[in-house]
Formats: C-alpha cells, structure tokens, sequence
C-alpha cells in the first residue's frame, strides 16, 4: 500500500485513528504531518490510564518501523505491523478484520510535543 503519513494526518497537525473495541484496552494512532506516527495503548474502566506509548514511522510498503529499543512495559505483540486497507477514514492493518476509525483532527498535540507554536513555526518554514 503507497501512503505515507503526511497523507493520513489530513491539513492540520495530525489525526487520531482508535482500534474498535475488543479488549480492555484502548489504541490509538496518531499521524502527524511532519511524517511521524504515534501509538498509545490505554486501559479502560475505574482505573482507566495510560499504559504506554511509542513512536514510529510509515514506511512506503505501508509497514510501521518503530524506535527501538522498546520500554519494559511495551507489548510488541499490541503493535499493528502493516497498513493493508483503508476505506475512505478507516484503516486496517496486518491483514485483520479491527477496524481503526478516525476519531479526531488536531491543531496541536502538547503532550506528544506539538504545542501550537511549534505546528506555527513549521507552517511558516513549509515543513
């Protein structure tokens, strides 16, 4: 599959697919403009929280190369591999039926170090 993640983080700075339910957690995935891609794990319930997080890039064959070496708390096994379809804002990845739904468009993205500034500066210099 040829896209790239400029691509799926639509005109602003980024986009936020999320995996349907299936289990108690909650992923997401995040493409940012600059080509960066961003997936978080959080669990659902009373004690809802983050688990944990890692960045990543979208290769041209559509595969997620991700920065390694991965925290302790990471479960590889979590990580969606390779983007094999898209229907229109749905996204399905490493051959599977789960489907990663958009869920939002953002200006900015502080927490993951996209303040509102910065998506400013790039915007100006091109980038």
């Amino acid at each position: 599959m040829n896209i790239t993640a400029q691509q799926l983080a639509g005109a602003d700075c980024g986009r936020r697919y999320e995996k349907e339910y299936i289990n108690k957690f909650r992923d997401c995935l995040s493409f940012y403009r600059d080509g960066k891609v961003r997936f978080e794990r959080f669990c659902y319930g009373e004690g809802a929280c983050f688990v944990f997080g890692v960045w990543a890039s979208l290769k041209p064959d559509g595969s997620l190369a991700y920065q390694e070496p991965f925290d302790p708390l990471v479960d590889p096994s979590a990580l969606p591999r390779t983007l094999t379809g898209r229907e229109g804002d749905t996204l399905y990845f490493d051959d599977q039926r789960w489907k990663w739904e958009l869920v939002s468009d953002f200006s900015s993205d502080a927490k993951n170090g996209y303040t509102p500034f910065k998506i400013k500066l790039k915007k100006l210099l091109g980038r």
